[in-house]
């Protein structure tokens, strides 16, 4: 939830999504429904259903009190924006993150992508992510080479399952793991 102040209203909004980007969201969809006159209720009641399947889904762990995020994010500005909101949002937290990148299209991806993560988690497992003809190996190390000039531990686990298993299993409470690129597939 999140107070707006305005010199038309003065009011508390609520949004299912986690993700502080996501407020900034909801501030540009308040003020254009608003100056296109639609009821304060009905923006309410629209921001608070709102919800995107594979974007910024958080679940937490039951037993061991761990919380994963699973999101889209696949190129420099959504790593940068997701890092930077779990930060504020989860202060103190170990950050684990599971991504890839695809093979044969946005080279650039596994530099820009490897040297955030490196700059920004505790852990990363680097995964498959479409690689089409590409080796998965292949790509991962390209990736790997940015992350270690971060100095950020890391691991290569081809199977995507098994690079999710390995990091949730490794999570404690004190920990957030992002499952990147792939949403809810």
């Amino acid at each position: 939830s999140f107070h707006v102040r305005s010199s038309a209203f003065d009011d508390v909004f609520e949004i299912s999504m986690h993700g502080l980007f996501n407020v900034d969201n909801a501030l540009a969809a308040i003020t254009m429904t608003h100056r296109l006159g639609i009821p304060l209720d009905s923006i309410k009641a629209g921001l608070k259903k709102a919800r995107v399947s594979g974007r910024m889904e958080m679940f937490t762990s039951r037993k061991r009190g761990f919380s994963v995020i699973v999101d889209y994010a696949h190129n420099q500005m959504s790593f940068e924006t997701l890092f930077r909101s779990v930060k504020k949002e989860f202060p103190g937290r170990k950050i684990s993150i599971v991504f890839g990148c695809p093979g044969g299209k946005a080279q650039q991806r596994r530099q820009e992508l490897g040297t955030i993560a490196g700059r920004y988690a505790d852990r990363i497992y680097l995964t498959e992510e479409d690689a089409g003809e590409e080796s998965v190996t292949d790509i991962c190390r390209e990736i790997a080479g940015h992350v270690r000039s971060c100095g950020c531990p890391f691991e290569i686990i081809e199977d995507r399952g098994e690079a999710i298993r390995r990091a949730l299993s490794s999570a404690d409470r004190n920990t957030v793991v992002l499952i990147t690129g792939k949403g809810r597939e």
